[in-house]
């Protein structure tokens, strides 16, 4: 979903629970929430220190602003599901971020993704080398055969320190999401949906040692 204003952004956050936010950084949600608690959690024993925090009862609207979400390891993410799902009266999460693929599937499937909409936002092509983007653009409408030639090209990238195979096959999986959600804003096709979906657990199994091309292979049939 899109907001035109941080005002529409402020109704958002306080008619949800947990919300995931499409924002650079948390300069616009501080600017309209009060006393915000900004935390940079990873851990944990930082979501263990958030919990301990939100077992009192709040007469006022608390909000918890979790800067670059994205940085959440999958244990901290897990150990957040019961918080994020059943927060308190009152309690308000927000997760910031530009990697939402990089949040679990469970925590994705129960809190709304809010992003600005901007002049030309759906029209602005992602950031990424020229390489990338290309096979990314190919990669969101490829057929199978099309996908196991894209997957075999992807394993002949040579994998040095600067540039790791794995890295970047995650940099093309991440283009083609970027690619596949503007054009189901543009479009409400829903099959583009249905590739969002297999490019996420795609980027999430090969950014845990998957093979890269079976994932690409597999959820994007």
């Amino acid at each position: 979903m899109f907001y035109n204003s941080i005002d529409e952004l402020k109704n958002a956050i306080d008619n949800t629970g947990t919300i995931i936010v499409l924002e650079k950084n948390t300069e616009n949600i501080e600017k309209i929430l009060k006393n915000p608690i900004i935390t940079e959690a990873v851990s944990i024993d930082d979501i263990r220190d958030i919990s301990a925090m939100a077992t009192t009862k709040a007469l006022k609207p608390l909000y918890f602003v979790f800067k670059n979400a994205e940085k959440l390891r999958p244990e901290a993410q897990n150990a957040a599901l019961k918080l994020f799902e059943e927060p308190k009266e009152n309690y308000h999460y927000v997760l910031q971020t530009t990697s939402p693929e990089a949040l679990l599937t469970t925590i994705r499937s129960r809190a709304p993704i809010y992003a600005p909409l901007t002049v030309n936002t759906l029209e602005m092509p992602p950031e990424a080398e020229k390489e990338v983007f290309l096979l990314a653009k190919q990669l969101l409408v490829a057929d199978l055969p099309k996908i196991i030639e894209i997957a075999d090209e992807i394993n002949k990238h040579k994998d040095t320190e600067k540039s790791p195979r794995r890295d970047y096959a995650l940099n093309i999986i991440r283009t083609t999401i970027e690619l596949a959600e503007k054009s189901y804003f543009k479009t409400e096709n829903e099959a583009f949906t249905k590739k969002i979906n297999g490019l996420i657990i795609a980027y999430k199994n090969i950014s845990e040692n998957g093979n890269i091309r079976l994932q690409l292979v597999a959820n994007l049939v």
